[in-house]
């Protein structure tokens, strides 16, 4: 059975068993693993190119995505395995690869893949999850960052019921909570600044967009927790004109 079979069938599973509260807890765990799981490859992603560029360091040069690097590396990590690249491996400045080496590397370079089909499968479920859970707010916020917020806020009933105010923060409490010391400047978002309508405006334009975007958001949750409407198109484009208004 493959691990998209298995996921599939646990989705199903939780379809039939899950109520909307357990459910959000399963969506939480599921964010919070993909949050440590991505801090996780980036860091053995560094460590391994690093390591891998004194055997090949042309081929790190040339794919900068880890899972391109990964996927060419598992038919074989010495350079005379890779025929795509042998122009690049005849002119190579880069070692040769002791057994021990090689086998180590190809260890890693499975570590590498296996992080990165679990990071896949955890973001499929949490996109179908949420999908099913908060459609308004999933295309409002997108299922990653959605299923960001209703974690933080508690759950999406309590998002619902949050003030714009304190959704606009989500995310940003250590730094409120400094500021209130009379440490650093306010806050202006939390997690919300990493919406595409909120991190490409200027500074000085964020926090509007912040705001309004809070808004927008409590709203898609109270649609998802007490309405039966699906506005989330309605409200994304609300946001999109007001983004337009603020990056002109």
């Amino acid at each position: 059975m493959s691990n998209n079979d298995i996921v599939d069938r646990a989705l199903s599973s939780t379809k039939e068993e899950l109520g909307g509260e357990d459910r959000e807890k399963h969506i939480v765990r599921a964010v919070k693993m993909m949050d440590r799981l991505e801090a996780s490859i980036a860091e053995k992603e560094e460590d391994f190119k690093e390591w891998y560029r004194l055997h090949f360091p042309e081929l790190v040069e040339e794919i900068d995505n880890v899972e391109h690097l990964v996927k060419i590396l598992g038919r074989g990590v010495e350079r005379s395995e890779l025929d795509s690249f042998s122009g690049l491996a005849e002119n190579s400045k880069g070692s040769a690869l002791g057994e021990r080496e090689k086998e180590m590397i190809e260890s890693v370079v499975e570590n590498l893949e296996s992080d990165l089909e679990l990071r896949e499968e955890l973001d499929d479920y949490v996109r179908e999850s949420m999908s099913e859970e908060a459609s308004n707010m999933t295309t409002l916020t997108g299922h990653i960052l959605g299923a960001k917020l209703v974690a933080l806020a508690g759950g999406l009933e309590e998002l619902a019921k949050s003030p714009a105010s304190t959704v606009q923060m989500l995310g940003a409490e250590k730094a409120l909570f400094r500021y209130l010391r009379g440490k650093g400047t306010p806050p202006k978002h939390g997690v919300i600044f990493e919406h595409r309508f909120v991190n490409p405006l200027p500074e000085s334009e964020r926090g509007k967009m912040a705001r309004f975007m809070a808004n927008k958001v409590v709203m898609a949750a109270r649609l998802d927790v007490y309405g039966d409407k699906d506005k989330g198109k309605e409200l994304l484009e609300e946001c999109r004109e007001r983004f337009e208004e603020l990056k002109a």
